[in-house]
């Protein structure tokens, strides 16, 4: 049986190369505005991050995500931290979930009690 294509991509900010999963992204929007994309199917120009908050703050400093997007406008102080909070959400939900397997969450009895009253 042949092995699936593992779609690989490019950081934007630090240049290391990961499987598109691994990666977060962001697009630039209709309207100029830049949004996370978790799915990876909304319509824009398209850039990817590495799952690091180091990353997206390397790229903030050398100014990666106007270049990649081709913002005609620089992103303002409160676009940076709007879109701060939601990369580290976004890191959050793709760690918790890797790859859609299903979820399982361990809880002791007496927390179990406690929440089933």
């Amino acid at each position: 049986m042949a092995e699936k294509h593992i779609a690989i991509r490019t950081c934007i900010a630090t240049g290391e190369k990961h499987p598109k999963s691994e990666m977060i992204r962001l697009v630039k929007e209709d309207d100029g505005s830049v949004a996370i994309d978790l799915k990876g199917k909304l319509k824009g120009r398209g850039a990817n991050l590495s799952m690091d908050i180091a990353a997206f703050e390397l790229a903030i400093k050398k100014k990666a995500i106007n270049r990649a997007l081709k913002l005609e406008k620089a992103l303002t102080e409160e676009q940076i931290n709007k879109l701060r909070e939601e990369f580290l959400k976004a890191i959050e939900h793709k760690k918790f979930r890797k790859g859609n397997k299903p979820v399982t969450i361990e809880i002791s009895k007496e927390e179990f009690e406690k929440i089933a009253g």
